[in-house]
């Protein structure tokens, strides 16, 4: 079967004469601004900034759907082949020419030296000459074999359907800020001479904001007036109007984004009566322009996206699942689950775009040990406290992992069993250690499971060495906390270590820490047993928190008037005293609290809220624990079932 060729536009020349070819040109650029082939012209610009102007003209007058070009035997030793019967694109190639020439020998001074004959000595020199030729190249269309990628697909995805990552490559390639702001009139955005700005109407679609922000980084790269007056260029309005929105055509055109919009029915005139000279300087500089805009946003793009793919790699990662990077390539990721998380069956993605919905998922919808390590991952500015801290001060199952600081007073510690350590008069303190991984565990977990878990199949973001001789763990079991020493068998108990370590974090001990819900008269709390109408029924009032909830899980659910519920009553002489519900039927109140900007700035009804949801929390963990096996077991096939079900991204 005979392979189908494409078509190659012939210039009107005999051979590669190159003064036909120069005269073709001259034709072409005064066609480029009387026709509708700018644009064309244009987009080939886009595919070929490296090229010269006459290059580029030359490849959009033969084949201005070019893509990729290069000569017969490049393409071979990239593994391709010209197909049979394919015409070639001619365009200009440096042909420089060595002479040898007589020229004067001059002195130091750069003057002519004297013979002894009273005559300037010469000397034979050898001279290069610039001329060019023209040579013949073939676009990759009109080539068969190994596939060649021009630019990675997911800078192109990433700039089409990333926005706020392609205009932040854009603000970083500015040389200039740029900022968003309401503007009267037409226009999209302007660049400001004197404030050395660019402003950008807001709330336009991205899009057009896209568009604009390159429009004006052009300006701001080409029309400063101090730099044009330091260059002593001069340029009229028009001018600069048509190099800005054709370096903006040719970027938006490179990265794939929608040009349809765009139109320059002004080129003719603009043109007109302007030296060939004039008219090519400016295409050079648009092309120029054009070319490292395009460069420096590709480098910028890539960079963010590894940054990002490692980001969301992580999360991942604190999700549970493993990259198997040996059986993954860009159209297809693999995620193997890690032993730790009781995860069933491999996660799949076509991108990390799909990878990156799926972690938003699991921010929004997650269980609890998942969406607090994924989210502290994307979102870390969301946490207060680091997870060490919050081992500290919550009521769950947390534990924290240390090993030995090797830079640290304890390095020679390392690996050492405790009764080497006694016989050597050694004590293990917490300023010795630091801390390696730190995570909610499941309540039926002991230092055995740990132990166990840290040594066979870690968590996926769990870097550290397995757990060693000499390591530490504290485990927090809903308040009760201890340290254990990994010993060389079994783990020794460590009484201080704890309140060691809160030291070092600045905590407060247990002892010295006081509630600040008590240290003020401001705020107290109420249980009732109608939380719409409390004197229909028991209500019990002026409680702290805790003596609150107590009373709250007292009331008889046989005899309940209504829905019972826990809130407090806030007095600090404003307009929002009085009495919330915390928490009803046992569901937080938070999202009817936050609506109320007053309430969800005030700290005294925020650590309330946070108390009731430990609450609530631990509540449902008992809950869960104290359920019949044989009902656990259900609930856990029905949880498994679900999960396979959802193992596709």
């Amino acid at each position: 079967m005979s392979e189908e060729l494409t078509k190659t536009k012939l210039l009107p020349i005999q051979g590669k004469d190159m003064d036909s070819i120069m005269q073709n040109l001259e034709t072409g650029v005064v066609e480029l601004f009387t026709s509708e082939r700018y644009q064309e012209y244009l987009k080939t610009m886009s595919k070929f900034h490296n090229y010269s102007f006459n290059n580029t003209l030359l490849i959009a007058m033969q084949r201005p759907d070019a893509t990729l070009v290069t000569g017969y035997r490049n393409w071979q030793s990239m593994g391709r082949q010209v197909k049979k019967g394919e015409k070639g694109i001619t365009i200009i190639a440096p042909a420089p020419i060595k002479r040898k020439k007589e020229q004067a020998v001059l002195d130091q001074d750069q003057k002519p030296v004297i013979g002894p004959d009273g005559k300037p000595e010469t000397e034979e020199v050898e001279v290069t000459l610039p001329c060019f030729k023209a040579i013949t190249v073939f676009d990759i269309e009109q080539t068969t074999g190994e596939p060649i990628q021009t630019l990675a697909p997911e800078i192109l995805t990433a700039a089409v359907e990333d926005f706020d990552l392609f205009l932040q490559a854009i603000q970083e390639i500015s040389p200039v800020p740029i900022r968003f702001d309401a503007i009267e009139g037409s226009a999209n955005g302007y660049y400001h001479n004197l404030d050395k700005e660019i402003v950008i109407k807001k709330d336009m679609s991205q899009s057009q904001t896209l568009k604009t922000a390159i429009h004006e980084t052009a300006h701001a790269r080409l029309h400063d007036k101090e730099i044009m007056e330091s260059q002593s260029i001069e340029k009229d309005r028009l001018t600069k109007e048509v190099e800005a929105e054709s370096v903006a055509y040719c970027v938006c055109s490179a990265f794939e984004l929608d040009t349809s919009e765009y139109s320059f029915p002004y080129i003719a005139g603009w043109s007109s009566g302007k030296e060939m000279r004039e008219l090519k300087a400016s295409m050079d500089v648009i092309r120029k322009t054009a070319g490292e805009m395009i460069d420096e946003l590709t480098e910028k793009i890539e960079m963010m996206l590894e940054q990002k793919q490692e980001k969301l790699l992580a999360a991942v990662e604190a999700a549970g699942y493993r990259f198997a990077k040996e059986e993954s390539n860009s159209q297809h990721l693999q995620f193997i689950p890690d032993g730790a998380h009781r995860m069933q069956g491999h996660l799949f993605a076509k991108s990390w775009n799909e990878v990156e919905r799926w972690v938003e998922a699991i921010i929004e919808k997650g269980d609890p040990i998942q969406k607090e390590r994924v989210e502290r991952v994307i979102y870390p500015e969301r946490f207060e406290q680091s997870f060490e801290e919050m081992m500290f001060t919550r009521k769950e199952c947390r534990l924290s992992i240390y090993h030995l600081d090797k830079n640290g007073s304890g390095r020679a510690q390392l690996f050492v069993g405790m009764e080497d350590l006694q016989e050597k008069g050694i004590t293990v303190t917490a300023d010795q250690y630091r801390c390696v991984y730190s995570s909610l565990y499941l309540p039926n977990e002991d230092m055995n499971a740990v132990y166990s878990i840290f040594n066979d199949d870690p968590p996926a973001d769990y870097k550290a060495h397995s757990l060693s001789v000499s390591d530490v763990v504290i485990m927090n079991q809903n308040g009760d906390m201890k340290a254990y020493f990994v010993d060389r068998f079994g783990f020794q108990e460590l009484p201080d270590f704890v309140e060691e370590r809160k030291k070092i974090l600045g905590m407060e001990s247990d002892i010295q820490k006081k509630d600040v819900l008590e240290q003020t008269s401001c705020i107290s709390f109420y249980a009732a047993e109608c939380s719409e109408f409390p004197v229909l029924g028991e209500v019990h009032h002026d409680l702290s928190l805790p003596e609150a909830l107590e009373a709250y899980e007292k009331i008889p659910a046989e005899r309940m008037n209504g829905i019972k519920s826990v809130g407090f009553n806030l007095q600090e002489g404003s307009d929002y005293d009085g009495m919330m519900d915390l928490m009803v039927a046992g569901r937080s109140q938070r999202e009817i609290l936050d609506s109320i900007p007053f309430y969800k700035e005030n700290k005294l009804v925020q650590e309330a809220l946070k108390r009731v949801e430990q609450y609530i929390e631990e509540k449902s963990l008992n809950v869960e624990k104290t359920r019949p096996k044989e009902e656990k077991g259900e609930i856990q096939k029905t949880k498994s079932q679900k999960r396979r079900e959802d193992m596709s991204l």
